[in-house]
């Protein structure tokens, strides 16, 4: 989930950068546009809605993921707690699992 929402924030910067060169130029210059693996011609005119409502369902679809992350997050909190369960980073080796004091040499 956390891959997801990263993707699409990159998604966002490249929306965003778009929209600013269009800014940046005339309404009736030509750009291009993939739509399902083709590459169309039309004019900034045309594409600029279309950017601007991708941009818009990106940050919707963003915002659902983080609110979804941060459930997830505090139902493992509950469930950690509940089941008195150690989290991977507070994990302790145990005196079967740490190295010996003596001299770790291996005889071939």
């Amino acid at each position: 989930m956390i891959n997801k929402i990263a993707e699409l924030e990159q998604e966002l910067n490249e929306h965003s950068l778009v929209i600013k060169a269009f800014d940046k130029v005339d309404s009736t210059r030509r750009c291009f546009r993939m739509v399902g693996g083709v590459l169309v011609e039309r004019t900034v005119a045309e594409v600029r809605p279309a950017v601007e409502s991708n941009l818009d369902k990106i940050q919707q679809a963003v915002n659902q993921l983080q609110e979804q992350l941060k459930k997830k997050t505090e139902q493992r909190t509950q469930f950690i707690k509940k089941y008195n369960l150690a989290s991977p980073q507070k994990t302790q080796v145990t005196d079967a699992e740490a190295p010996t004091k003596g001299g770790g040499s291996v005889l071939v």
